[in-house]
């Protein structure tokens, strides 16, 4: 069988078709480069190329779904946008990953810091936040019950950079216009904008007053976890006149942050009320709660005596020294070594922290509380009682009156 094969001559082009082909192929390239440098995600480990999935996810050693999915829209407006998956997730170096270990916030990223001209990096942050009382402590001086303190993705996220608006005066043209100026000078476009969206982002409150209440609730609402240190639940914050502004929205609500990290404290370094640089100890309350040279008003005019006065209402440890001393608590326990430790240390707490003249306090409260209970009960109840006494007497005078001829009586 034979095959017959056609051959098409291609006409040798001409120059203008040399210069159409290559202009052609240069503008793809050009906008192709362009896409790339507006796209904030320079995925230079093709991470992407499986965890762009919505889908992606896996049950870990606990049963609990892990979604693994990344939006890259989102990342790249995030404040770790810029970052490469490996800065964080160093110890990824196969596929499928293997040994997978938690991010360490302290290492160094490939980012400079302006100020320094020295690579980035939290190990300031962390420092001061192993030294406060929600950090591990020290190698020499751990701290107990290290698997009830938050780690630093407990209380942060990726979060998104956003313009503030209506704050000072700042809309959105007015911040178009701003990044307008800050790129005659800064050229590099990703840059001005990564920084100016970082500057603005920081000049606001990340959280609000509820969110803010909602964080720290989530550990301090547990009664177990709070006696294994000593402490009281958030109810004691609860029962007080600061959190009823903060529940019905007031805009100048104190939350927990305004008490214990005031202006020129770090929320990484809260430190436990009888430290010298604890902004709730004694000697620096009257600046805690004046807020001197903060933006919030608080008691501009607040006094020592106002100052030193009990903030959170009377809680757990009260209670305890209203129905027994230390040693009468442990003399009277059939068997004290069967007590919970925290239950102990919260024990020793209360004896330490609650003077007698609060316990007093505390027991009038609660006298008074019962007498209004038993009044308002007894009102209501005698209310009840002569509604109730009033409606059968009623029914009887009205079975026993006389029926008129020609009508039915009631039943």
């Amino acid at each position: 069988m034979k095959i017959s094969i056609q051959h098409t001559i291609i006409p040798p082009m001409s120059g203008l078709m040399h210069a159409c082909i290559f202009s052609a192929f240069y503008l793809i390239l050009m906008v192709g480069s362009a896409g790339a440098e507006t796209n904030l995600v320079t995925d230079t480990e093709n991470c992407l190329l499986c965890h762009r999935y919505p889908g992606m996810g896996r049950f870990d050693e606990t049963g609990k779904k892990r979604i693994l999915y990344i939006n890259e829209k989102k990342f790249a407006a995030s404040v770790h946008g810029k970052l490469k998956c490996k800065s964080c997730h160093a110890s990824l170096n196969e596929i499928p990953h293997k040994d997978v270990k938690k991010v360490d916030c302290t290492t160094n990223c490939h980012i400079i810091e302006p100020s320094t001209q020295k690579e980035f990096s939290h190990s300031n942050m962390a420092g001061k936040f192993r030294a406060g009382v929600h950090g591990m402590g020290s190698d020499e001086n751990p701290k107990p019950f290290k698997e009830d303190l938050p780690s630093c993705k407990y209380c942060h996220s990726n979060r998104i950079n956003k313009i503030p608006t209506g704050m000072m005066g700042m809309t959105e043209d007015l911040s178009k216009e701003t990044l307008t100026r800050c790129k005659g000078c800064h050229t590099e476009e990703q840059w001005a904008q990564r920084f100016y969206a970082h500057f603005t982002n920081r000049m606001r409150q990340k959280r609000s007053h509820e969110e803010i209440v909602a964080l720290c609730t989530s550990c301090h609402e547990d009664k177990e976890k709070m006696a294994r240190h000593g402490l009281e639940t958030i109810e004691t914050y609860k029962d007080t006149f600061h959190w009823t502004q903060v529940k019905y929205g007031v805009e100048n609500a104190p939350d927990c942050l305004s008490c214990h990290v005031p202006v020129g404290y770090s929320a990484h370094d809260i430190r436990p009320r009888k430290d010298p640089l604890s902004a709730i100890n004694t000697a620096n309350r009257v600046n805690t709660c004046s807020n001197q040279g903060g933006t919030q008003s608080c008691h501009g005019n607040a006094t020592y005596a106002f100052a030193t006065g009990r903030v959170h209402a009377y809680g757990a440890k009260a209670l305890i020294m209203a129905k027994d001393s230390f040693s009468n608590v442990m003399k009277n326990s059939k068997d004290a070594a069967a007590i919970n430790p925290g239950d102990k240390l919260l024990i020793e707490r209360a004896k330490q922290d609650v003077p007698r003249r609060e316990v007093v306090h505390y027991i009038v409260l609660r006298l008074i509380r019962l007498f209004y209970q038993i009044l308002i009960g007894s009102i209501i109840g005698g209310m009840c009682l002569h509604q109730g006494l009033h409606y059968l007497r009623t029914r009887k005078k009205h079975k026993k009156a006389p029926v008129a001829p020609g009508t039915k009586k009631d039943s």
